[in-house]
């Protein structure tokens, strides 16, 4: 999208926003403009937000209430009488036709189908209005009951949270039919815990209890709050079924809380309830596990493994490697948790279609058989996928074919097979302007073992390990861009493994081996890549035939991110030696063979925070830092491991892979790539010029991003991105007569690199259907590094290319 389309857009989203005011209000109503909660100081400003019912319509500096446009337009063409008279027609014309099939002999399935289509459509529009109308919101019509209704609802929160003496008021002010109105807290003194104790009438569970205090809810001192009330039942209910309390529930749980008049402070007692049924709390015992495979199927064979009976259908599966899988014994006291994560370990082998473990208690007296179900999934499964890939330029299509093999070898391995092929829109290398296809297509085939698989015994290993898997692929991979064809032929071996939680997952790959050829290289990409060699620049290099072997570990930590009830984050860190296998086998078959072959380290760390603010708004920052330092003797890194910044999920005020390095530029040259000198024969800088690729190896990148919801699945956001990339070795000074392209400043210095953060700012609007997030990202530029230091703060709309249009899918971070 172009500057002068895209100014068009805002103006149109600025007309049509701006005409929604006062004026549409009817007589006697006032709109609620402007709402705030003032004199928290303990109590979450946030939550409470969140009680209020009636609330202003959310606004844009640029695009206004644009939700209430929005409804408004719908509300105009909005008419259930026509809707009704529609639906009448429809039931009519098809009950005609059903009559006639009927008639005929014929099957009406396919009439009544289209008839509860439709009714759902028009019955939706009835009770819901039109796609205008579900899209936006109402205006916001001052409404005193819902204000006292939210007023109460603040009052009880505060209750809730301990502030018993709390008052809450509303302070309004009127201004042109526009209502600015204040809910104003008084919070007063706060309720905390003095003393804690448990009734239990069991001296063991009170014990057990007291030993399992650490992590509660409830702690001497602390605020009173029914929230954590409500927690601490939960995690009692869990203390105790994960040590044997197998018929235990949250019923049982009860609490006394005590205070004297006046006072603050409270005395809470934790009460354990005695079944009706019996005088204790019984504990129980896994008398024996029986593990049933077969579903529906008959029982084919059966095998005793660690003193767990094994029973097969149609489907062989190895015991051993089942028995990894088990986290609970025979014989062990019951733990509900167990139990819960066999049942994850066993469904995260993509083996079954259910896992279902049920408990036999009659047999012994505080013991039961554990029965475990369950039934497998097809042998051979073929799916084909669909869908929009999007990494740094212009949306495209892609397609993946693939054929699994369940169970190939017995051991409940998948064998898979798959093909994919996609295309996106790019910016060249070496073009400016416009984006361009790239086109990526290619094979894989893969065995994922649901084990380590080492050459040691590795049993225990796996049974400590939450769903291990090693996976051996081989495959190929052609990319075709505007400025080269390249094929790689890739292997790789690799574990897999996660925590307990879930939220942690990790990658060792061991072995990772790329055979990579440049088929077609672009005339203008390969004299850039001669001129930038010419200055010391590695690049050229990395489009050689080169063999590329690295081992690598990553880890990611997902802390619930992006959830909208407290702060979370997210972090990935990443790790990577290239070629260190050269050390032991040296390099002379790379060498005879004419293949270029590079020594690496790598490192990247990716940081994210999300905190929510309440009434669907958000404040996220990430943090992207990295460095890749080649250390063999050509000093070169293959292309996919430089760093790159600028696109859709980087600085979005520049295009993508056009930012950097530090403060370097281009100079200008004539049309046979000769300098152009200027009055006094010194190069002409030609710093505006975005033509080609800067790789880097140092990346250092940050990200504001404030978002909240417009209306419906209409959000918007505004952005600040700054950062940078560089290298560790700066341009070299070229030969007498050799053309300069590009000027000094892209190694990274400590004393300096500060200065030159490339700083962008900007709006977005995005379509978020929950499944899918289309997003459109305008940024600009603030502060350019490559410009002296005095010039590199930048003027709005100053210079060319200082506004870049990002269209993505996906959040950028």
């Amino acid at each position: 999208m172009n500057v002068k389309a895209g100014l068009l857009f805002l103006i149109l989203l600025l007309a049509l926003g701006g005409c929604i005011t006062t004026r549409s209000l009817e007589d006697g109503e006032k709109l609620l403009y402007k709402q705030y909660i003032k004199g928290t100081e303990e109590s979450n400003r946030a939550e409470m937000f969140d009680l209020i019912i009636l609330e202003p319509n959310s606004r844009t500096p640029i695009f206004g209430p644009l939700g209430a446009y929005l409804y408004q337009q719908g509300l105009d063409d909005y008419d259930t009488t026509i809707i009704n008279q529609r639906k009448k027609a429809m039931i009519t014309r098809l009950d005609k036709k059903a009559t006639k099939k009927t008639a005929k002999g014929k099957s009406t399935d396919g009439l009544d189908r289209k008839k509860a289509r439709r009714l759902g459509r028009l019955n939706n529009q009835l009770i819901n209005g039109n796609f205008l109308m579900r899209t936006g919101t109402p205006l916001a019509i001052y409404d005193s009951a819902k204000i006292e209704q939210s007023r109460q609802n603040i009052k009880a929160y505060l209750d809730r949270k301990g502030f018993i003496e709390s008052e809450v008021s509303v302070n309004i002010r009127e201004r042109k039919k526009k209502i600015f109105q204040d809910f104003v807290i008084k919070e007063g003194e706060r309720r905390f815990i003095d003393s804690l104790d448990y009734r239990t009438g069991d001296s063991i569970i009170t014990r057990l209890l007291i030993n399992n205090q650490g992590p509660s809810f409830l702690t001497k001192g602390g605020f009173y709050d029914e929230d954590n009330f409500t927690n601490e039942k939960a995690r009692i209910n869990d203390v105790m079924r994960n040590n044997g309390y197998f018929e235990f529930n949250e019923r049982f749980i009860d609490f006394e809380v005590r205070y004297a008049p006046g006072k603050s402070d409270l005395w809470v007692t934790t009460v354990i309830n005695k079944p009706a049924d019996k005088p204790t709390h019984q504990t129980y015992q896994l008398d024996s596990v029986i593990f049933n495979t077969n579903g529906s199927d008959m029982i084919r064979a059966e095998e005793n493994l660690e003193g767990i009976h094994y029973s097969f259908g149609n489907f062989p599966y190895s015991a051993k490697v089942l028995d990894t899988r088990l986290i609970f014994r025979p014989n062990e006291t019951y733990n509900f948790q167990k139990i819960v994560n066999t049942q994850r370990q066993l469904l995260s082998m993509d083996m079954f279609k259910f896992v279902n473990i049920n408990f036999d208690t009659t047999l012994v007296a505080n013991k039961f058989v554990t029965n475990i179900y369950t039934s497998p999934l097809q042998k051979f499964q073929l799916t084909q996928e669909f869908g929009v890939n999007v990494s740094e330029g212009f949306p495209g299509p892609f397609y993946n074919l693939s054929l699994k093999n369940r169970n190939t070898f017995k051991g409940l391995e998948i064998f898979a097979l798959n093909g994919f092929i996609g295309a996106e829109g790019i910016a060249a290398a070496t073009e400016q302007e416009g984006f361009y296809r790239s086109i990526q297509y290619g094979a894989n085939a893969s065995v994922t073992f649901p084990r380590f698989v080492t050459p040691f015994n590795s049993r225990n290993l796996n049974l400590k390990t939450f769903n291990p898997r090693t996976t051996l692929s081989v495959g190929f991979a052609f990319t075709d861009r505007p400025e080269y064809t390249r094929s790689n032929v890739n292997g790789t071996f690799a574990f897999n493994w996660q925590n307990l939680e879930g939220n942690r997952n990790f990658t060792l790959n061991l072995a990772d081996v790329n055979l990579i050829d440049t088929l077609r290289l672009d005339n203008d990409f390969k004299k850039q890549l001669e001129q930038l060699s010419a200055q010391g620049n590695t690049l050229n290099l990395a489009f050689n035939p080169s063999f590329v072997s690295s081992t690598s570990f990553n880890a990611t930590y997902n802390n619930d991110y992006s959830n909208l009830r407290s702060p979370s984050s997210f972090l990935r860190w990443f790790v990577e030696s290239g070629g260190a296998i050269y050390n032991v086998i040296g390099t002379g078959w790379l060498r005879s063979n004419e293949l270029e072959f590079y020594q690496f380290l790598k490192l990247q760390i990716d940081y994210r925070k999300y905190w929510p603010l309440g009434n669907d708004k958000a404040l996220v920052l990430r943090l992207n830092a990295g460095a890749a330092k080649p250390y063999s003797g050509n000093q070169a890194l293959p292309y996919e491991k430089f760093f790159f910044t600028g696109g859709s999920s980087s600085n979005r005020a520049w295009n993508p892979r056009r930012l950097g390095p530090g403060s370097s530029f281009p100079y200008q040259l004539d049309p046979d790539g000769n300098n152009i000198l200027d009055g006094e024969g010194n190069l002409v800088p030609d710093r505006n010029n975005y033509q080609f690729e800067q790789p880097g190896e140092i990346l250092i990148e940050t990200s504001i991003e404030y978002r909240t919801n417009l209306a419906g699945f209409l959000d918007w956001a505004f952005f600040i991105d700054a950062g940078n990339i560089w290298r560790f070795k700066d341009i070299e000074d070229p030969l007498p007569g050799e053309t300069i392209t590009v000027s000094k400043g892209a190694d990274f210095k400590v004393d300096r690199f500060y200065k030159e953060f490339a700083i962008g700012a900007g709006m977005g609007m995005r379509l978020d259907f929950s499944f899918l997030v289309f997003r459109l990202d305008v940024g600009h530029k603030l502060r350019d590094p490559r410009f002296e230091l005095g010039s590199r703060w930048v003027k709005p709309f100053s210079r060319s290319n200082q506004t870049v249009w990002n269209i993505a899918v996906g959040y950028p971070f």
